[in-house]
């Protein structure tokens, strides 16, 4: 965000000066510090993030989290649109000729946060069946699709045992260009062998541009 010299705004007419201080204002709330591509970024990106905004042409996601641990809400609005080779692993790097699918996104704001969206074998092959085959609604289980977090150092995932919720695609590509969306929601139990188990409850939706595969060779 470009900021005006103090001297500036005071040449402004009263009218301009209320204006262009309402933007600076509105942009300091919305605008993350965007990182660019494959650094940590903060949850706001002002480029798409509006889960109520259309994302068509887009890579965006709208995540909410709420730990058992911590009621304050954790909101993350994120447009990766330009950057899909740096955060989605689209392609046969070990498994050719079948392809895998999974988006990663590392946040340091509000906390510190990985994402990943991992849809698993796309692509089946003779050696690697298919997780997620089109449209449909996948109940969190011990198989893609699926969601899998990392807050603050702790890890969760939602094929723990006693997760549960979905994971719901409504739009769904295996090509160059095409759209992977959906939603999802529910509870993800933390991927630990302590007793106690803390909680992540879920929920958002994602619409994925697909970017050019990555080529790779059989394992």
């Amino acid at each position: 965000m470009q900021h005006s010299s103090l001297g500036r705004f005071l040449g402004l007419r009263w009218v301009g000066l209320v204006g262009a201080l309402f933007a600076l204002a509105h942009g300091a709330a919305a605008c993350g510090d965007d990182g660019g591509g494959g650094g940590s970024d903060t949850a706001a990106d002002t480029a798409g993030g509006d889960a109520d905004a259309s994302w068509e042409g887009k890579s965006a996601y709208h995540f909410e989290i709420v730990r058992s641990d911590n009621p304050e809400p954790i909101v993350i609005d994120r447009d990766l649109t330009g950057r899909e080779k740096t955060y989605m692993a689209f392609g046969s790097t070990h498994i050719a000729p079948a392809v895998s699918f999974a988006v990663t996104d590392d946040l340091i704001a509000p906390v510190t946060i990985t994402i990943t969206f991992n849809f698993g074998i796309v692509v089946p092959s003779s050696d690697f069946p298919i997780d997620t085959t089109g449209p449909d609604t996948y109940p969190f289980g011990a198989e893609p699709p699926g969601l899998e977090l990392t807050v603050q150092g702790l890890e969760y995932r939602t094929r723990v045992d006693g997760s549960s919720g979905s994971v719901v695609v409504t739009d769904w590509s295996t090509e160059t260009g095409g759209v992977v969306a959906g939603s999802f929601s529910g509870t993800i139990v933390q991927d630990t062998t302590s007793a106690t188990k803390r909680t992540l409850d879920v929920s958002g939706s994602f619409h994925f541009i697909l970017p050019t595969p990555e080529n790779g060779q059989p394992q």
